[in-house]
């Protein structure tokens, strides 16, 4: 009878701890998540749409020399034409508002680029011509293979890129085959009180990791905003889950807050994958728990459950 009834009591402890969880609106997938929530070591952040609102809105672009703000807000708004992202559609009303640029119907030979988390890049492709938005470094990379030669870097483009990156804003580069046009400039906004609820993540002994697509000035300027103990700056899904691995490996647990379909990865490979509800169907699958507030700094609350079930068992 006692290893049945052992074995009924850890079952039993399992959903008491899923229950309470619920109270937090946190749903737990299973018990054993919410057990290991308990030692968890570091607390792994994707930025956008955890860390940050998410919904980064357009407000202006930064022309080079030798293009003018009509030729730029044109060149965006044909490369974010298909671009169905939160980010996509606030270029499209920035343009039509602040340049007044009318959407026209897009060309017949018109070949859109999707944006992808490898590349970082989106856009389209009309006959010669190749319009991309995307990652600062990714958009230099793609003008030198258009022209096939090392492209000059403008000077005015690098001022306006840390400009940006410094007040914490997010620089897209704009840039038509081999001509860089400008850069646009996204804003996005920290989560209130998030400074406060990681310092106590990190007298509980918890390491926050701030991991983001964006160049590392404004990782540093966002991180620093937020108060994480560390950044990974120009990271790729596989970037996340390489972190993960790694970490595992020297017998650590991970705890992974993240809301995108490039953070499912990350997620399935964590100890607590937590999603937010504001998250992608992928991210939700590959998570063991989803967050109903949309709050990465909940992860106080599921560790002090999880250390009680752990306490509780013995």
């Amino acid at each position: 009878l006692i290893p049945t009834t052992i074995g009924a009591l850890l079952s039993a402890i399992g959903i008491a701890g899923m229950d309470r969880l619920v109270r937090f609106n946190v749903l737990a997938m299973s018990g054993r998540a919410v057990e290991a929530a308990g030692d968890v070591d570091t607390l792994l952040l994707d930025k956008t749409g955890t860390v940050t609102f998410g919904n980064r809105q357009a407000t202006e672009i930064f022309v080079v020399p030798g293009v003018t703000e009509r030729e730029a807000a044109e060149a965006a708004l044909l490369a974010s034409d298909a671009d169905e992202t939160a980010e996509g559609r606030s270029i499209i009303t920035m343009v039509q508002d602040k340049y007044n640029v009318r959407r026209q119907t897009a060309p017949g030979d018109a070949r859109f680029i999707p944006f992808s988390a490898v590349t970082r890049l989106s856009g389209v492709d009309i006959g010669q011509r190749k319009l991309r938005k995307g990652a600062i470094d990714s958009v230099l990379e793609f003008a030198r293979r258009a022209g096939g030669k090392n492209v000059a870097e403008p000077q005015a483009f690098r001022a306006a890129v840390d400009k940006i990156a410094r007040s914490g804003g997010t620089p897209l580069g704009l840039v038509e085959n081999d001509r860089i046009l400008g850069v646009i400039h996204l804003k996005d906004v920290v989560k209130p009180d998030v400074k406060d609820r990681f310092a106590a993540m990190r007298r509980m002994g918890i390491k926050t990791v701030m991991i983001t697509g964006d160049n590392p000035v404004t990782a540093a300027a966002i991180a620093s905003e937020a108060g994480v103990d560390d950044f990974i700056a120009q990271a790729t899904p596989e970037d996340k889950l390489r972190y993960i691995r790694d970490e595992q490996s020297h017998g650590r647990l991970i705890a992974m807050c993240g809301d995108g379909t490039n953070d499912a990865p990350a997620l399935a490979q964590a100890d607590v994958g937590v999603c937010m509800q504001s998250g992608t169907q992928a991210a939700r699958e590959a998570g063991n728990m989803v967050d109903l507030d949309s709050d990465p700094t909940k992860l106080i609350e599921v560790v002090e459950i999880g250390k009680q079930l752990l306490m509780t068992r013995g």
